[in-house]
């Protein structure tokens, strides 16, 4: 007995030229490896520096 897969198709695609999507890949290659919340981090460290291990 065969099954059958269904094929799934994207109901939104956004198109873009090439000089939107080198500008995108630009941005993200930036941003990769960097911290954008590091006041948010300084504080989960903080408040994470005092337990020794995590009620789980």
């Amino acid at each position: 007995m065969k099954t059958i897969k269904p094929t799934l198709k994207a109901s939104k695609v956004i198109v873009a030229s090439t000089i939107i999507r080198e500008r995108i890949a630009t941005v993200a290659n930036n941003l990769k490896g960097k911290e954008l919340f590091t006041d948010k981090i300084e504080l989960a460290k903080k408040s994470l520096s005092d337990l020794k291990s995590l009620p789980i």
